[in-house]
């Protein structure tokens, strides 16, 4: 098939990384448009075309529109199948579908209340007046979302969403770490999309500092320091974000290290 591929992204979207890696894992060559999400790109008329969810990433090959990360990532290894990132064992890629759905429903939401408790909403802050925050929000389609963002960005990590997504995430990671046992990789012992989908997560999550969360478990430990080496000797710039970003993160989240903490030892 042709390589004219176009990704829509922001390095900052965890969603978009774990595309990205895919991409990268694949050695592919793409073309991409990056979209500032804190300044509302994605709102723009042009890009709801082709992703009305207004959310990123969006793939373009060929003219033809792909949506929603995990979408996309199994539809480049169906296009692509040379470095193969689906096991060949039928229960092992079943095993693996399932994961990235726990991911996907659990870890997602999550890390995404989590990131905007601890750093977003000052961002958001500093970037817009509060009639165009108000606008922001009334954007947001889903009114369950909406009304949840409204909630953390007043409260933080007092939020009643922050606190749910502490335990969401623990469950997670507790099944992450029972899929490792003697295996190197969450599916096996190689590398996969399931891996693609997870390392984003939990790196950001150490990024906002509930690596408590994982600080008794071995394998995962093991896991994810061998998962950063290997992305981040992928030929991919900024995998996790920019210097800035991460240094804006790390402030804030600093700054946040008692709630923090508070909050992993309530977990159980």
């Amino acid at each position: 098939m042709s390589l004219k591929l176009h990704l829509y992204h922001s390095v900052e979207s965890t969603c978009a990384q774990k595309v990205r890696i895919v991409l990268a894992e694949k050695d592919l060559p793409w073309h991409e448009t990056r979209l500032n999400l804190r300044q509302g790109d994605q709102f723009n008329p042009e890009y709801l075309k082709l992703n009305p969810k207004a959310v990123v990433p969006t793939l373009v090959h060929d003219d033809r529109v792909i949506r929603e990360s995990s979408v996309i990532n199994e539809y480049l290894d169906d296009c692509f199948p040379d470095s193969a990132l689906r096991p060949t064992s039928l229960y092992d890629r079943s095993r693996m579908r399932l994961l990235i759905k726990t991911i996907d429903d659990e870890a997602h939401p999550a890390i995404g209340i989590l990131s905007y408790a601890v750093f977003l909403r000052h961002q958001m802050n500093e970037l817009k007046s509060p009639d165009e925050l108000a606008e922001h929000f009334n954007k947001v389609a889903d009114p369950a979302r909406r009304e949840r963002q409204m909630k953390t960005h007043e409260e933080g990590l007092r939020s009643p969403a922050a606190k749910s997504a502490i335990n969401s995430l623990h469950k997670v990671i507790s099944l992450l770490d029972a899929h490792l046992g003697e295996n190197p990789w969450l599916a096996g012992q190689e590398f996969s999309l399931a891996d693609a989908a997870a390392l984003p997560y939990i790196f950001r999550a150490r990024a906002i500092n509930v690596d408590g969360l994982w600080e008794e478990r071995a394998n995962f430990q093991s896991w994810l320091t061998r998962g950063i080496d290997r992305v981040e000797n992928l030929a991919l710039d900024e995998p996790w974000g920019s210097a800035s970003f991460h240094e804006m993160v790390a402030h804030h989240a600093d700054s946040e290290t008692k709630e923090i903490q508070k909050m992993v030892k309530s977990v159980g």
